[in-house]
């Protein structure tokens, strides 16, 4: 299987051309869905457990403003960060690129944190309007925000392909934790690697959408059971042109497996000893590890 066109980038054609269509629905347990193109946000928030339905539809609207920024600084934001010399005089955009220049991948574009950007923008409109408890979900990107006190049970899929929750964290307002975002081979972006999902929790969710798509990629080795093929063959207007990218990965042994696990978890220890993420989580064919420190907050279900 693979992904013909890569919605992180469709998205943006879509809102740059004019061709959008958006929607923003208060459901019935008082949860908001805001829809735009291929983006499909939920958003929760209440203040000491009394939901705010309102106040979670003016950010939808404000979700929509600043996907409508990010649209407009488009180019700029296909190349890789690290070959953008000044930073970008959008403040979203700029937020994008910080967050992928930390990570430090050569070819890592900025893109690869807009859902997390989007997202924590979301949730700082909620907190700045006194929310307490927040979670704001950009299709399977998190950003949350509790108080203390305050506890929020996140679920944790270890196939992006599968609705299947198969982990559960728990986190509070302590922790610090307000961005948990996953990557993986079948998810809405293309990636280098074969994890079937990379999560990772950390203080911003812009930085655990890059990072995911950091220790994803890292998942790769080669293999007759792994086939690849430049990204732009699959896409032409990707920001990944001449990047190789999974297109299909079949049974592994037991012993690829095992490799392919090593590289994501090294990946995300570093970046977790540099203090970029507070842990990871990768699961490749069923087998999940996740980095020393985080590893007692996962548990299985």
């Amino acid at each position: 299987m693979h992904k013909e066109v890569s919605p992180r980038l469709l998205l943006l054609a879509l809102v740059h051309m004019g061709r959008w269509e958006s929607r923003i629905l208060k459901l019935g347990d008082d949860t908001v869905l805001v829809e735009c193109g291929p983006m499909r946000m939920f958003i929760d928030g209440s203040v000491r457990g009394v939901r705010q339905p309102e106040v979670c539809c003016e950010a939808a609207r404000y979700a929509i403003e600043v996907l409508e920024e990010i649209a407009a600084c488009r180019p700029e934001m296909e190349r890789p960060a690290c070959e953008i010399p000044e930073p970008p005089e959008n403040a979203f955009t700029r937020t994008m690129w910080a967050a992928a220049l930390a990570i430090g991948d050569s070819d890592l574009t900025p893109m690869a944190a807009v859902a997390g950007t989007i997202a924590d923008a979301t949730a700082g409109y909620l907190t700045g309007k006194g929310l307490t408890r927040v979670i704001v979900n950009n299709g399977g990107d998190l950003a949350i925000h509790a108080v203390a006190g305050e506890r929020i049970a996140v679920g944790i899929r270890s196939d992006v392909d599968s609705p299947a929750v198969t982990h559960r964290v728990v986190l509070s307002g302590e922790m610090g934790v307000c961005g948990v975002c996953t990557s993986g081979f079948g998810g809405r972006s293309f990636t280098r690697g074969i994890a079937s999902a990379a999560t990772v929790f950390a203080s911003t969710a812009a930085i655990a959408d890059a990072a995911a798509t950091a220790i994803a990629n890292a998942t790769y080795l080669a293999s007759p059971a792994v086939l690849q093929r430049p990204a732009d063959t699959l896409y032409p207007d990707t920001d990944l042109k001449g990047v190789a990218v999974t297109v299909s990965v079949g049974r592994l042994t037991s012993a690829e497996v095992t490799r392919a696990l090593a590289r994501g978890i090294d990946r995300g220890e570093a970046l977790a000893n540099r203090g970029l993420i507070m842990g990871a989580c990768v699961t490749v064919q069923q087998r999940t590890l996740c980095t020393a420190r985080f590893d007692p907050f996962l548990k299985p279900l």
